[in-house]
């Protein structure tokens, strides 16, 4: 028998539904974010014949690849297409499991793209990448901003050399207020 299986997923726990091709819930439940609790929601329905949804949220990740192992397919549903399709006044873990059971079993879920593993490690390090450039460029502009608070010292360096190694040296000696030393 064909089973749909709906994971609205949680940071330490996920609310699960089981439902057939007909409809009917079989199983819902809460269980813990961990691959032998996902293995014995499912029970004697993982298989070839069991497919899963899951929203893209935060670290689905984690989720997607444990569901990956004992079912037949995972669909990683879309969240503001899914938002739009199943838009609800009263939402609930349970309510959203079954509806995103619902969208699977009906072929509704709009479905979000799933990058390789090998792809998902390389978006995280350029990820990780960037927001290191992003903070070391934040940095550099508050450093900026208060040198301009001080004209007369400012005028002492030009700004393309203020991060070079005689900028840097400059910087350290720098005789500041106390307050925007410590800044």
């Amino acid at each position: 028998m064909k089973t749909f299986v709906g994971v609205d997923y949680h940071k330490k726990f996920s609310y699960g539904t089981i439902m057939t091709a007909a409809g009917q819930v079989i199983k819902q439940g809460r269980f813990a974010n961990h691959p032998q609790a996902v293995a014995n929601f499912l029970g004697e329905h993982a298989g070839p014949d069991c497919s899963a949804v899951l929203e893209a949220t935060r670290n689905w990740i984690v989720m997607h690849d444990w569901l990956e192992e004992l079912v037949e397919d995972v669909t990683l549903a879309h969240p503001l297409k899914v938002k739009a399709i199943a838009e609800a006044k009263i939402k609930t873990d349970k309510i959203d499991a079954t509806t995103l059971a619902h969208l699977l079993r009906c072929d509704l879920v709009p479905a979000a793209y799933v990058r390789s593993p090998q792809a998902r490690i390389l978006t995280n390090l350029l990820g990780h990448r960037m927001f290191l450039v992003r903070l070391a460029t934040m940095t550099k502009n508050r450093i900026h901003v208060l040198l301009d608070r001080h004209p007369l010292i400012r005028s002492e360096r030009s700004a393309t050399e203020l991060f070079t190694k005689i900028g840097i040296a400059w910087l350290k000696q720098l005789q500041l207020p106390k307050y925007d030393r410590y800044i």
